[in-house]
């Protein structure tokens, strides 16, 4: 939810959700006028935050930024929720790879706990709002293949999730997914639930 109905929802709901937050500000005190700190959000009883996701990106925010964010939040023990990914369509998979390095060294420089850490694969070109569509099964399972090689991490996937492709999904080892422009819309977001459950069954 958006910062303004998180203490609203989590006084209401905490016993049956967990809450996290779409942004963080990078540092917990300072000048910063108008910015959300970790202390905040662990205030209120903030348990997660999504970080890198491509849109703030878009804005300007860099990968040395998003560490930062990493950092403040393991500090006050909220889970980061690391989006990563490519952010355009690469064909080529040795490039894609030394792609992936480079993110992944500046994101978690100087990260000691990452098993507290997960991430969500999620290339920029895939998101709904792109219009390109959804990561093909065989490149999500090399990048987890990939990271595999980096850490123990726990991985989820993020691009275009809907009910319509979910179940191609599920019959990889992926922790879980993170839902963008689907969770809008009350049917479609039922209709995926209904059959993450009927896989875990």
């Amino acid at each position: 939810p958006s910062y303004v109905f998180l203490p609203i929802l989590i006084k209401k709901y905490k016993k049956y959700f967990t809450f996290g937050a779409q942004n963080v500000h990078h540092q917990d005190k300072g000048p910063y006028t108008g910015e959300v700190s970790t202390k905040m959000l662990k205030n209120i009883g903030c348990k997660f935050v999504i970080i890198n996701h491509s849109e703030r990106r878009k804005i300007g925010e860099d990968l040395k930024l998003a560490n930062q964010k990493i950092k403040r939040c393991l500090e006050n023990k909220i889970t980061p929720v690391v989006c990563f990914g490519e952010q355009e369509k690469i064909s080529n998979l040795a490039t894609l790879k030394e792609l992936w390095e480079e993110e992944y060294k500046i994101l978690f420089d100087g990260v000691n706990n990452l098993s507290k850490v997960k991430i969500v694969y999620e290339p920029a070109w895939a998101i709904s709002t792109e219009k390109i569509g959804p990561v093909p099964i065989e490149l999500v399972n090399e990048f987890l293949k990939w990271i595999k090689t980096k850490a123990n991490l726990n991985v989820l996937y993020g691009g275009s999730v809907s009910f319509e492709n979910i179940e191609d999904y599920l019959k990889l080892n992926l922790k879980g997914f993170l839902i963008g422009s689907q969770s809008l819309k009350t049917n479609n977001f039922r209709k995926i639930i209904e059959k993450i459950k009927k896989y875990m069954v």
